[in-house]
């Protein structure tokens, strides 16, 4: 009994997972178990996992990013109006803006000492009013044809994005676990006072985590643009709440120091099918908000019994006892 309570805390969002393929499976199995279903969720999927990876790298590193949707509305933009300059050139541009943003943030945060919360909202402000300047607060279509293969083709049954998205996933997981920056970043969220004193470098480990996750959302913004062949206003307005989610639901921690790329996978994977179920159920959509905040808050909770469970055997192994 203890072993299966400690399975259920440790791998929660497997369960969930397991649970909700089973219900809608069982529930809508001929709407949802379809290929065409199928395709279209992984190709969704695509588009969230550089944002949930975002913010599990800065949570990682003990930070918090609540740009990220405004740098990919921002990316989508960009990626979008340059492309009379060439799609490479604006690729790279779109890329370019979110890395200088996630510097920005990482400066705001180290070096200027504002709070992750505090910094990220201003600029997530501030890029949300280039973009309604850049834009015009008018959608921008698409002038290559080409271009909307990287965000709306597949090769064979397989989205292209999805395969794009898994490569990055793949260096990301590499770098986290087998390079010293990685390292350096579960130290630095877990106690940042020990990683100082253990003479790892603060700043730039921070700086790196927030330059990372600007990429990725500009990545996320590219991709989203390329399959919808324009860009919105629209864009990324709820984009920060739904990764912080999938992120945490992933195993990433507000506290630092937890989390890694299969986890925000697994947990972007879990909101979409949960929304996609819901949808396919006809839940409506002030329902669904309900749903999701009563599962995201569910597994947090999960999460911090699970953290204090293990903070309670390390003490008493400490100090010799028995429980």
């Amino acid at each position: 009994m203890k072993r299966l309570k400690q399975i259920l805390l440790q791998h929660n969002v497997i369960i969930l997972l397991t649970i909700l393929i089973l219900f809608f499976s069982i529930t809508i199995g001929k709407y949802f178990l379809t290929g065409i279903n199928l395709h279209n969720l992984s190709r969704q999927i695509s588009f969230d996992i550089p944002l949930a990876l975002a913010l599990t790298f800065v949570m990682i590193a003990g930070g918090l990013d609540l740009s990220v949707g405004s740098v990919l509305s921002m990316g989508a933009a960009l990626t979008m109006g340059l492309q009379s300059n060439g799609t490479v050139f604006a690729v790279l541009v779109a890329m370019a803006f979110g890395v200088a943003i996630g510097f920005i943030n990482g400066m705001l945060v180290t070096k200027g000492r504002v709070v992750p919360f505090i910094a990220t909202l201003g600029t997530m402000t501030f890029v949300r009013g280039v973009m309604l300047t850049y834009t015009k607060q008018r959608p921008i279509a698409g002038t290559s044809e080409a271009f909307t293969f990287w965000g709306a083709g597949s090769i064979g049954f397989i989205p292209v994005p999805i395969i794009i998205v898994l490569i990055v996933c793949l260096i990301l997981h590499i770098l986290l676990k087998y390079t010293k920056i990685g390292r350096n970043m579960y130290a630095v969220g877990g106690n940042a006072d020990a990683a100082f004193l253990a003479g790892i470098n603060i700043f730039r480990t921070k700086l790196f985590a927030f330059m990372v996750a600007g990429g990725l959302s500009a990545l996320s913004g590219i991709l989203l643009a390329s399959n919808l062949n324009s860009s919105t206003v629209h864009l990324g307005l709820q984009s920060n709440l739904w990764a912080i989610a999938a992120a945490i639901i992933g195993g990433a921690s507000m506290t630092g120091g937890k989390g890694n790329v299969l986890g925000a996978i697994l947990g972007v994977v879990t909101l979409s099918i949960l929304t996609n179920g819901m949808n396919l159920i006809g839940v409506r959509s002030y329902y669904q908000i309900g749903i999701r905040a009563i599962v995201l808050i569910s597994v947090v909770s999960i999460d911090a019994i699970s953290a204090m469970n293990i903070r309670k055997q390390q003490l008493m192994q400490a100090y010799g006892l028995r429980q």
